[in-house]
């Protein structure tokens, strides 16, 4: 556990196993793996977990990316040099935790996992290693921080059916994406439901049950993590909705798939 600070960088923080609470100016923010944190300048941080969690902390300042920076104490100042200008109007600043799943999550780690070894063994060229690759991990930070922002679809369709099952694990409501398709919201749910044969909650939590099945099924992962994984924020809805999707719990479900 860390006790309450404040400090004058930016602190990106990765979970790569277990769980923490982040209280960031005194909200509490849940985070397992594939989470990370955004903590700006002078927010008050507190992390509150068991000795087992493991994650990542990045500490940089603005001016390690660029020395036109040097005054600044706002991480989204960076927003303001040439190589992240595509951010400034699409990059939701109040979206503190973030969540990489899939093969983002496999190349972040892939990514700081580089830094961690240049940084221990210093070849030579680390240091413009090492900056190259605190550049590409943030554009996926702030891509992350951007996708729904960005993001319209043509209507309900394939497309967006697919879009759903892909972050199902966000948080994912039925007004934003009736906002991506240009609906309001009540058109929005008739047609979904007519289109998908189920309303927009019912298919939320089937492709989250599905995807948990296939996270039980093909990784050692532990049930609560998976729950976390695929979008829940509460165990017991989780366990709920799994056994109202597959007629079992999903302990019974991975005993059975383990045989």
């Amino acid at each position: 556990n860390k006790p309450e600070h404040k400090h004058g960088f930016i602190e990106f923080v990765y979970m790569l196993k277990g769980e923490c609470v982040h209280i960031i100016d005194g909200k509490e923010y849940r985070v397992n793996h594939g989470d990370m944190i955004v903590v700006n300048y002078n927010q008050t941080h507190r992390v509150l977990g068991d000795v087992s969690a493991m994650y990542i902390n990045i500490l940089i300042k603005p001016e390690y990316i660029s020395a036109s920076l040097a005054n600044t104490d706002n991480a989204f100042s960076l927003l303001n040099i040439s190589e992240f200008v595509d951010f400034a109007e699409i990059l939701d600043k109040s979206k503190i935790k973030i969540h990489f799943s899939g093969e983002e999550q496999k190349n972040i780690e892939a990514i700081l996992k580089s830094i961690l070894h240049e940084t221990e063994s210093a070849p030579p060229g680390h240091e413009l290693y090492i900056r190259s690759q605190v550049n590409i991990l943030l554009i996926h930070i702030f891509r992350k921080m951007s996708l729904s922002l960005d993001m319209s679809f043509r209507g309900v369709s394939d497309e967006l059916l697919s879009y759903i099952r892909a972050h199902c694990n966000e948080k994912l409501s039925l007004s934003s994406l009736a906002n991506m398709c240009a609906y309001n919201v009540a058109y929005f749910s008739r047609i979904f439901k007519e289109f998908a044969g189920s309303n927009f909650t019912a298919y939320l939590r089937e492709a989250r049950i599905e995807k948990a099945m296939e996270l039980i099924e093909n990784s050692d992962m532990n049930i609560t993590d998976i729950a976390y994984e695929v979008g829940y924020t509460n165990k017991t809805r989780f366990f709920a909705h799994f056994r109202s999707v597959c007629g079992m719990s999903p302990l019974d479900y991975k005993k059975a798939k383990k045989r």
